[in-house]
Formats: structure tokens, sequence, C-alpha cells
């Protein structure tokens, strides 16, 4: 029997997340059907106006939004659900998205069931209604091929998809929707009980109602609640900023919900209901970040000098006044992670974190096992899904478990109807006062009811930076470490934190480079933090062009680049977070490079008055003419480097010519770097395509208009159009490593140029002159 894969996905529903999931699925290379119910019309087009609408909203957002690239977009078909019903015929996998309204799932259920095939998976976005009530009356063939799949909104940058299936669920169906939410979709599958809320909005709903509720009760204003809850490490909204994201008029409506269908006993049951100050709020239409009136726990004007300016809500009097930093509290004075010190402090804002982290991490461990089967989907449910720094558990280790122990023992004593009891989990947890996670021969454990400390299971292919650095570390730099990962492996860790390619850094790159040559080791360049590279160091680029070395300086990175791609071992990139300038140089030297779904790439030198010196404008030349044709090289690239492009995914940086075609994407964002040892190892032994070092020349081209006078810009462009154009020349490419070298020190001999680089030093933003 041939292997079950997911090519072919219909979303029904294009609201906010559908059209989402249905981006998503897009992004992951499925073809996508997009059917919402018909508009009035007498054309298909005309009928199919909501779910067209919605795709074009996505495409007018462009790469920031819902689609990684705008060739995304020609993978989405949209229709509508009377003419376009019977195309359900041929998906792989359908996802419902409607209203949350069980007789309205239900029927369009059974609607799907008489067109489907016998292996298509269908499932659910429900967030509030169980999968037996979903069930009931269906066929068996449709309940073994049902599930539920609870995304997170926006569904491209929210990680956390919840699965609920029963014991008839096909297992073969199962495991293959797993695997493409997983390695396609980049989701993080966490396995769900069916019980109301699932993880993430039972344990994140009543938070938001606790801390809400608390922060009123101890007479806190939104301000100081929001700040005492960031250094909790939940979200940097704060709980009143994401009672504004979310919907004022939203929440009562999921907690209700949420209330209707737990036990009376359920600790749950205590904030179910909203204060009095959230009808009134509704009343005034004050909804949070949506509607008309932008204003809920925050509201934000322009002043009579055009400025924005916030304001909160006062709790008592419903009247708006502005924010305030003179809160002297010995608690909001602390760093954010602080917990074991803010939970002892003796100030509003300890009690209140004392109040709310109690009674959340008991809310937590009473979903073991019933809702979760551990502690670690929980923490990692509510870190993906709601954005926390730390789980519910995490949160417990570091308070200190003695400490938090005896704070919840005080806690019960003082309200004990805010608890339920004492959870199992937390009744074993405190003898001996056990942390919930601990490290054995250096693999992470985690406390179970049963058995326990058991080591936490981890889908094959992903590989932690822990991992790497269990091998033996070879050098120690100052902005590096070198680590052999095993026999045929070394690992080039840059661990500076924006890992600017400065003379050090290039030093300490080479003497990778050599260990790896000597020793006939592969080798991976990767970044441990959240930047890849920030290309040149400005700093010392100003100083040497001051003390006139910048030859030197460009030269040093151009033979060491060219090094790394004549290198006899492969040499490969695993990029997530940012790579810019010269960092994107480094990956077009590589023999393959392995991008994270979220990097951003981009050829930003323009910004600081110059061009990319270390081989990025030839590179881009021949990668832009493989994919548009000789004749549009120049003119794309003209413009990609004066306006200092950056890509805002892995899809985007290949279509934009930023890497080659010897370059993947990897989804999911735990899996890039054992997507690039798998990569790595590939190339090893193999002969090498060589590069090609004498293309056709291209066709040179000059802009209809003028470029502008009188700026540094013009100058920058008409430097910037002269070089390109260089390429129409025989034998270009060799050429242009020295002809990039002097347009970047003709540039840089211009007091502009040197101004440009002092502002981005001093401000961080770019001088426009």
């Amino acid at each position: 029997m041939a292997e079950l894969q997911i090519r072919r996905v219909a979303v029904i529903g294009a609201g906010v997340m559908g059209a989402g999931i249905a981006a998503q699925a897009a992004n992951a290379g499925a073809q996508v059907l997009l059917l919402d119910r018909p508009s009035e019309g007498d054309t298909f087009a005309e009928r199919s106006r909501i779910a067209a609408d919605a795709l074009g909203r996505m495409i007018k957002d462009g790469s920031r939004g819902a689609l990684m690239s705008s060739c995304v977009a020609d993978r989405i078909t949209v229709g509508n659900t009377e003419d376009h019903f019977s195309e359900l015929a041929g998906q792989d996998w359908i996802v419902e998205a409607v209203v949350e309204r069980l007789d309205v799932k239900r029927a369009l259920y059974q609607r799907i069931d008489q067109v489907r095939s016998a292996h298509c998976m269908v499932s659910s976005n429900t967030s509030t209604l169980p999968l037996q009530h979903l069930l009931d009356g269906m066929s068996d063939g449709f309940r073994q091929h049902f599930v539920v799949t609870h995304f997170f909104n926006p569904p491209r940058y929210m990680r956390l998809v919840e699965f609920v299936s029963t014991d008839e669920t096909s297992q073969e169906g199962l495991a293959t929707l797993k695997a493409f939410n997983d390695k396609a979709m980049g989701k993080t599958v966490i396995t769900c009980a069916d019980r109301p809320g699932f993880i993430a909005n039972r344990l994140g709903v009543y938070w938001m109602q606790v801390a809400l509720q608390e922060a009123v009760s101890l007479g806190l204003n939104v301000q100081q609640a929001d700040q005492v809850m960031q250094l909790c490490g939940f979200p940097k909204t704060g709980v009143f900023g994401l009672w504004d994201l979310c919907g004022i008029d939203l929440m009562p409506e999921v907690t209700a919900s949420l209330s209707r269908l737990l036990p009376e006993d359920d600790a749950f049951q205590r904030y179910a209901r909203s204060p009095e100050l959230i009808s009134t709020m509704i009343e005034k239409g004050w909804h949070g970040r949506k509607g008309k009136v932008l204003q809920g726990f925050y509201r934000q004007s322009i002043n009579d000098q055009g400025l924005k300016q916030r304001h909160q809500l006062n709790l008592t009097t419903l009247e708006y006044q502005a924010l305030s930093d003179t809160t002297d509290w010995p608690s909001l004075q602390l760093k954010k992670g602080d917990l074991s010190v803010l939970v002892q402090t003796d100030d509003k804002g300890g009690e209140y974190a004392r109040r709310v982290l109690s009674r959340v991490i008991a809310y937590a461990a009473s979903l073991l096992p019933d809702v979760a089967e551990d502690i670690d989907a929980i923490d990692t449910a509510m870190r993906l899904g709601y954005n926390w720094r730390f789980g519910p558990f995490e949160l417990r280790d570091r308070i200190g478990v003695e400490i938090f122990d005896a704070l919840l023992h005080e806690e019960q004593n003082r309200d004990p109807s805010a608890f339920a009891g004492t959870a199992l989990w937390l009744q074993w947890a405190a003898e001996d006062h056990k942390p919930g996670y601990c490290q054995i021969d250096g693999v992470t454990h985690q406390l179970t009811l049963t058995e326990g400390y058991q080591s936490i299971h981890r889908a094959e292919g992903i590989v932690h930076w822990s991992d790497l650095t269990q091998g033996q570390l070879l050098i120690e730099g100052q902005l590096s470490r070198l680590w052999q990962v095993d026999n045929e492996l070394l690992c080039f860790e840059l661990s500076a934190r924006i890992n600017a390619l400065s003379t050090t850094l290039l030093d300490e790159l080479e003497t990778a480079l050599d260990r790896a040559m000597g020793d006939n080791k592969a080798l991976l360049i990767a970044s441990s933090g959240s930047v890849f590279a920030a290309g040149a160091d400005l700093k010392e680029f100003v100083q040497l062009q001051e003390n006139k070395g910048l030859e030197g300086y460009i030269r040093r990175g151009q033979e060491l680049f060219q090094r790394i791609e004549a290198s006899s071992v492969p040499v490969v990139a695993a990029v997530a977070g940012k790579a810019l300038g010269g960092g994107v140089e480094l990956l077009m030297h590589c023999h393959y490079v392995q991008l994270a779904a979220e990097a951003q790439l981009g050829l930003v030198e323009a910004q600081v008055g110059i061009v990319p010196g270390w081989g990025g404008c030839k590179k881009l030349l021949a990668n832009s003419s493989q994919l548009l044709g000789a004749d549009q090289a120049i003119e794309y690239c003209f413009s990609t480097l004066k306006s200092a492009r950056v890509s805002y995914s892995g899809l985007e940086a290949k279509a934009l010519g930023f890497v080659s075609e010897r370059s993947a994407v990897s989804m999911n964002p735990d899996r890039l770097l054992g997507d690039a040892i798998t990569a790595t190892r590939s190339l090893i032994g193999k002969r090498r395509v060589a590069v090609d070092t004498d293309p056709l020349p291209l066709i040179p081209w000059q802009p209809d208009a003028p470029l502008a006078d009188g700026s540094y810009q013009s100058t920058l462009e008409q430097a910037l159009l002269s070089l390109l154009n260089s390429a129409g020349a025989e034998g270009w490419y060799n050429a242009f490593d020295q002809l990039e070298l002097a347009t970047d020190q003709d540039l840089a001999q211009h007091a502009a140029c040197v101004a440009r680089m002092k502002h981005l030093l001093e401000t961080g933003k770019p001088l426009k002159n």
C-alpha cells in the first residue's frame, strides 16, 4: 500500500483563522482550495467573493502576513460551498473552520462525508466543542478519519497545534497528518485529551481571568498589573493588553462556554464570571483593538503635536488617564524572570505575583493526567500557544520549588475556595521538594506522576544546540566556538550577540575552515543566537577607512569566502533569524544553505552608503540571471540593492535570489539543525557541482527616467548601476571582486557615506541623505 501523503488541502471557512490555515498549508507546498459560503451573484467569481477577498487581503499584506512569498498565492484556489463542493473529492485533508455552532458543523460534516475520498482526513479547528459531540451520528468511515486540529492565531507565526483524536481514529491517517503539520507546516504537535478548551485555552483563559480579577481585587491599575505579569514571563502585552488584543467582547463568551462544559467543582468556576466592569466596557463599545472604537483597557490617541499618546483605563472610575512611570514598588524594579525575589517581595506587586502564580501553577497541575500526558506538553503548549516565556512547571522551578511549595500552602490556607484541593502531581512533587525538570547524563528529564523522572520524548530529526555541544569543544574563540560533532562533522558556532563579521571573527572562521580541511571533516556554520550574522563590523569599517586600511579588510572577506567556496570539504550554513549584508555574502559562498522558515535575509549595504563588496553583487547577478533571465537580472539587482530589500521568510529569500538553488527551507524551526546536518552528511564524499565562473554576459540596463540628483543616494545609485552594468562584458564574473572593491573604496571617500555608517551605529536607524 502506498504511503499516505498530504498534497491537496481544502479549508472551509475563509475567516481570519481559516484563511490563515489555508495560507500556511500553501506555504508548506500543498495545493489549497479555500471555500466559504456563496455570495449573491450570477458568476462563480461573484459567488466566491468571500474566499477571494480573503486571499486578496493576504496578498496585499505581503510576505510579512500569512503568505511567506508572493508566489505562494498561486497555490491557492478559491470557491464557495455550493458551486465547488464536489472538488473536495480530490483532497487529502479537509479543514473545517466555520462558526462555533454544533448544528452548523454537523450539517457540514454530513455533506463532506458524501464526497470525500476514502483516505481523506477531516479536521475541525474548534477550540471549545468536544470531539465526541462533533462525531455524534457520523459514519464509521468518517469517525475513523476525523480529528481536531486546533491552530492558534496567526497560524503562520504561532507554532502550536493541538491534536485530539479517538481510539477509532485511523493511526495511519493520524500519523500522516501529524507529520505534515510538523515537517511541512512547521508546527509543534501536542496531543490533548478530548476535554473542554484542550490545554492552551483551558489554562490560558483561566490565567487571563485570574490575573484580571486579582488585579481588580488588589487595587492595581492596568499598567502596574501588566508590568508584574511581564516580570513573570507572561506575554509582553501583559494581561490587560492581551484582553484588548483578543477582544473584550469575545472573552466572556469563551469563558462562559468553558464554564458550561466543566464540572461545578473545577477551580476554573471561581473565576468564570467576569467582573461588572467588563459588561460596562462592552456596553460602551470598548472592545479593545478591534471595531470602530479602538480602545479597551488601553487607548491610543494623537496629541496636539501629532504624537501618539497611550492612556490606561482607570478600573474604578472607567476614565482614561496617562501612563505613569512613577510607581516605586521594589517589585517593579526587578529584572524579568527574577521570580524567586518577586514572589518574596513585600509590596502589592509581589502579592499580585503570588496570587496569580500560585493559582495558575496549581491549576496546570490539576490538568494531569486528564487533559495532558505530562508537564512538558503543558509547558510547551503555553510557550507556543500563548507566548509565555516559561510554562507553569518551568515557572515553579524558576521560583524555587521550596519557595513555591511554601507560598502555595499559604495561599491555599488564605483563600481555599480558589483551589480545588491539591493536584496529585503537586502532592508528589512537594515530597522532598522535587523539581519538575532535571538533567540526567546531559539529557532533560521531567517528573511524571507514576514513573519518577523520565526523558522527554523528542521526534526523530529534531536536534537542539545542547545536542551539538555534547561533543568536544575544539576551539574557544572570542566570538565563536568550534565543536566536533562526530567523526565526520565539525560545527562552527557564531556565539556573539549580532555576529558582526569583524577581522577577529573572520580569522576565527578561517581557523575553523583550516581545521575542517586538515581533518577532512565537513563544516556546519550556525549561530546559537537570534542573528546569524549582521554583516561587516561597521565600527571597524569606519576606523579602517579613516586609517586607510579598508582595502585589506574588504580583500580579507573576499579571499576567505572564495576559500570557503573552493573548499575540499562541504561547508553548509544553518540560518535562523537574520543574515544581513556580509552575512548573506557568506551564505552565497557556502555549498548548501538550510534556512529557517522565518529567516530574514538582505543585502542592506545601501543603508550604510556602500555596495556589497564580498561577492554579493556578482552572486546576486548570477542567481537572478538564473531566476529571471539575462535581460532582467541587472534591473532586478539594481532595484533590490538600492532599496536594501530584506526577505521576510526563507521562501522569499530563495525567490529573491539571496541564496542559490543549493538551499532548502526548514518550516519547523526545531528541525533546522537536524535538516542542516542531514544535508551536510549528504555532501560528504560526493563530487560537488562546480560553480560557473564564466557565465554569459548579461544585458545592460538603464532606467527610463534619470536618477535623482543632489543627494548622496543619487551618487550611490549611479555607482551601483555602473557596477552592475559591468556584467555586460565578457568574463565579468571573475573581474567582479575587484570592481566591487574599487566601488566601495570610492564610495567610502564621501563624507556622506561615513555619516550613514556613524548614524546607524549611534541611533540604530538608517540615515537618508
